[in-house]
């Protein structure tokens, strides 16, 4: 086997000659960069994704792999404490500061901790403010080498890690976490260094080990400054050589070296169980080291990646809905897992009790792949779907973010990988497309795969018992010894839909005030509006509404009606099941969902300008010719048992259906994921409901907005959507009274638990009259007690990682607000944190801070400005209006209202809320 792997990684090389011939991939001409004289480099980009921003990005080419032992989970500290203070900015003034600019922590200002690297980004900054700009870049001066690091604020930061450490250390990460650790890092430094650290080190290290790391490795030669955004490139340069230029590289710094990953030739086999673990899954991992590719290789190397990502995991979705196959799904993948190591995996997810026969089955597709490679038909199917999207991007270029390419940057940066323009990069894998064979796939299956370095790992629950090491090894001998036979792939031409549609009147048409939009009207009476926009090139997106949805059924049928579209879509449409589908479709571009919720049946999706008629056929056949395959239901059923195998094992699942029923008052309505759930599911129900939720087109709206030929699309319409049979004629929905019992609801729920961890969940609701204005309102007071709730639980006490808080009005099925607030913590604070809560919110009815008030305004301001420019904006606010009937407003509209509501109002609409409110309180506690 090693020297077929070696002849094998040979041909690969030679197949690649050529490209190396091509000289090296071109540096994408729009990006400035450059190195300091210090060694800091940097990267600049004009772009207007989105207009009058720009995101700035601090790349280090430091994280926990850089630790001594007694400083793990240090990178990770110094992270956060970034934020605690630098030379400028001191204490938490940095913040405040950026969002008194509208710009906020979070989702606009974060970080993250790797093995091999730390990332900071501040995103979306409004370059109409020079000040800012300059004072951002200020920010991103004192990260590279003047952190304050106070012993107050250390001490301070210690429980927010803590918190975090709670948070992220789930059922499913401490299984994971055994793999990692004990399997596909074992034997190398990495293994040893996972980034949250260790929280005895993060409680009790000294102040000075955190500064030592700060000072070896926070350093001009291993940062980078990236400015992506709608900025003045020269301009943005000098700059940036004014601010960074004197930063000092320090002298007798150590080496930042690269690590190795440890290779030990053998089979390593892990039993990863955790009692809060419900799910079984098989993990199959071949280690390499990490193929450092460059240029044209790289480039090629990534292509046929991706073709044989896509046929494999085909395959494997082929396999696996058939009623005879052991899994319920099987996976492919192949990525670089760190720095110097590669994997590739095999995840499945066996049936009840056939782990080695799930195992067994997806690894003899895997060697079937590796021995034959694709059919014909899969490698053309594969190529055209590749080649669609790639062309689809391309068109949308100028709707790329500049987050999206400071993330491409900062990777070059870290990997030295290609970093060619949009443009000719897609120009150049489309036409490398062309040229790539089976032959191309067989060889690179024959680099990846091998005899050795192989991680076998079982994943579940402590509660049940495991087939033994040998039995795996036994099966990966036994497969690799097999003789097998190439892949059959069948395929069908027929149409999708084989009759002759003739395209149907319009008998009516209006314009939508205030918008450049038009209202169609079919002669079966379903209703068509049509928005063409700039924002999206070659995309266009549809939202349908039909009033009604489960409010109208009997509350037998609730719990099929909850998983009837998704059954339907197992089914496939029209004469095609599911997967023959997928192969008729192959390289079209489109999407579409089908939902029955409490108060509506309604449909989402989105295509290219050339798929359209895709989608109207679609459309089409999802209410003229639904499938319901019984073998598809089968396995529906079975997906279903083994998600509420994990939902019994989630601790924080059984606090969330006790809220779900007090949020109710125990309606009988109410629907729990629960085995008689599940029982209560039937085939037959579904169809019925189905069919009766979506039996006629005559009480549906369908709004369709993007890039679109209007006359081409309401042509469509008419042969699709009006050869829809009428059927129900109007509905609407009726109002089942969800509303909590009067008063104050409390719901305490203790569970045992492996980490221990509080869990809350504060909600408010009640009626209030709808209204523009108030619904801004409303939304406003939730984002100052969020920002309130998270200053106080999180900065001053320490006691949780994170706070969510909001708070919305509506006016279906009546008009109704609803505030809440949820976060996990420390269980010793958990009483005192629910305190801080009602403290909270009662501080909005008679003190309103006045620079929070500014904040919260300028944040939803800019937020809105940003949004005007995206098809998602305008879908929401056309949708709302021939929908629900909602006024049309203007960003003026928007930023008038803001501007003019005041501090009283918001503590009158608390007062408000508070009176009417009736509350459910509900806390998980472990029972130690």
């Amino acid at each position: 086997m090693k020297i077929i792997t070696t002849v094998s990684l040979f041909l690969w090389s030679g197949i690649l000659l050529n490209a190396q011939d091509k000289g090296e991939v071109p540096f994408d001409p729009s990006v400035r960069h450059g190195v300091l004289p210090n060694g800091m480099t940097y990267y600049i980009k004009h772009n207007e994704e989105p207009k009058e921003r720009a995101s700035f990005y601090f790349a280090q080419n430091v994280g926990s792999i850089l630790e001594k032992e007694s400083q793990r989970g240090l990178a990770h500290f110094l992270e956060h404490m970034a934020f605690n203070g630098t030379e400028h900015y001191p204490e938490k003034s940095m913040l405040q500061y950026l969002e008194k600019n509208g710009i906020k922590f979070g989702a606009e200002i974060n970080a993250f901790t790797s093995f091999d690297e730390t990332v900071y980004n501040i995103s979306k900054v409004p370059v109409t403010n020079r000040k800012l700009l300059d004072s951002t870049l200020l920010v991103l001066h004192d990260w590279s080498g003047y952190l304050s690091l106070t012993d107050e604020e250390i001490d301070a930061e210690r429980g927010v890690i803590n918190e975090e450490w709670r948070t992220r250390n789930t059922p499913s990460f401490r299984v994971a976490e055994k793999v990692w650790t004990r399997g596909i890092l074992k034997g190398s430094l990495y293994g040893e260094r996972m980034p949250i650290g260790l929280m005895s080190v993060v409680n009790n290290f000294e102040y000075d080990e955190l500064r030592d790391y700060y000072r070896q490795w926070y350093r001009p030669d291993q940062q980078a400054v990236i400015v992506v955004g709608d900025v003045d490139v020269d301009d943005m340069e000098a700059k940036i050589k004014d601010v960074f230029s004197p930063v000092p590289l320090k002298k007798g710094l150590p080496e930042r070296k690269p690590f190795s990953a440890k290779m030990n030739g053998d089979i390593t086999f892990i039993e990863s169980l955790d009692k809060e673990v419900g799910s079984t899954r098989i993990e199959f991992s071949v280690k390499n080291e990490a193929r450092r590719l460059k240029g044209y290789d790289y480039l090629d190397d990534n292509l046929v990646k991706g073709i044989a990502s896509y046929v494999l995991n085909n395959r494997f979705k082929e396999q696996t809905v058939k009623k005879t196959c052991p899994a319920l799904s099987a996976g492919y993948s192949y990525s670089n897992f760190v720095r110097p190591l590669d994997v590739m995996g095999l995840a499945v997810q066996p049936k009840t009790d056939k782990e080695l026969e799930s195992f067994e089955f997806a690894l003899t597709e895997l060697l079937r792949f590796v021995r034959y490679g694709a059919t014909d038909s899969e490698l053309e199917r594969a190529k055209l779907s590749i080649k669609n999207s790639n062309l689809s991007y391309l068109k949308n270029k100028d709707k790329i973010s500049s987050d999206s390419y400071a993330e491409s940057i900062y990777q070059h940066f870290f990997t030295g990988d290609p970093l060619p323009d949009v443009t000719w990069n897609v120009n150049y894998r489309v036409d490398r497309l062309e040229t790539i064979t089976n032959e191309d796939i067989l060889n690179y299956m024959a680099g990846v795969y091998k005899k050795e370095d192989i991680v076998i790992a079982v994943k579940g629950t402590s509660d049940k018992t495991y087939p033994e090491k040998e039995q795996f090894v036994d099966i990966f001998n036994k497969v690799n010894a097999m003789k097998l036979e190439p892949y059959e792939d069948t395929v069908d031409d027929k149409p999708l839909i084989a009759e002759t549609l003739e395209e149907q009147p319009v008998t009516g048409k209006t314009d939508i005030p205030g918008m450049d939009a038009r209202k169609y009207e079919l002669g079966n009476g379903a209703r068509v509006v049509v928005f063409p926009t700039p924002y999206d090139k070659d995309k266009i997106y549809l939202s349908a509404y039909s009033p009604g949805g489960n409010s109208l059924l009997g509350k037998d049928l609730l719990p099929s009606a909850n998983v009837a579209t998704y059954v339907a879509s197992q089914s496939g449409l029209g004469d095609f099941d599911e997967i023959e589908l997928g192969k008729k479709l192959a390289g079209t571009n489109t999407s579409l969902g089908l939902d029955i919720n409490e108060l509506s049946e309604s449909m989402s999706g989105q295509s290219t300008r050339s798929d359209l008629e895709v989608l109207f056929q679609k459309i089409y056949l999802s209410f003229e010719a639904p499938r319901f395959d019984r073998e598809a239901y089968d396995l529906a059923r079975e997906r279903f048992s083994k998600s509420l195998e994990q939902k019994q094992k989630n601790k924080k699942s059984i606090l969330q259906d006790s809220m779900s029923m007090a949020l109710t008052s125990h309606n009988e309505r109410t629907l729990l994921f629960t085995p008689e759930f599940i029982d209560e599911i039937d085939l037959g129900k579904i169809e019925k409901v189905y069919k009766e939720r979506f039996q006629g087109i005559d009480d549906f709206t369908f709004v369709f907005i993007g890039d679109i030929d209007e006359a081409q699309l309401v042509e469509l319409a008419r042969k699709y959507i009006g050869n829809i049979s009428a059927g129900k004629g109007k509905e609407d929905y009726v109002d089942h009274n969800y509303n909590p019992a009067k008063g104050k609801t409390v719901v305490r729920v203790t569970e045992e638990m492996e980490t221990p961890q509080a869990t809350v969940n504060v909600v408010y609701k009640g009626e209030m009259p709808y209204s523009y204005s108030n619904s801004i309102k409303v939304y406003m007071a939730g984002q100052l007690l969020q920002k309130s709730c998270h200053d106080v639980i999180r900065e001053e006490e320490g006691g949780s990682y994170g706070v969510g808080a909001s708070a919305s009005l509506g006016d279906r099925p009546r008009e109704a607000f609803s505030m809440s607030v949820g976060f996990d913590c420390n269980p010793e604070m958990a009483d005192k944190l629910v305190q801080v809560v009602y403290n909270e919110i009662e501080k909005l009815t008679g003190t309103i801070d006045a620079e929070d008030f500014r904040e919260v305004k300028e944040s939803m301001i800019k937020s809105r400005k940003e949004a005007v420019n995206n098809n998602n904006y305008w879908m929401s606010v056309l949708s709302s209006h021939v929908f629900y009937g909602k006024e049309i407003h203007t960003l003026d509209d928007y930023i008038n209202t803001v501007n003019a509501i005041t501090a009283e109002d918001i503590k009158e609409t608390v007062r408000n809320m508070e009176k009417k409110a009736d509350i459910v309180e509900g806390v998980l506690l472990p029972k130690s």
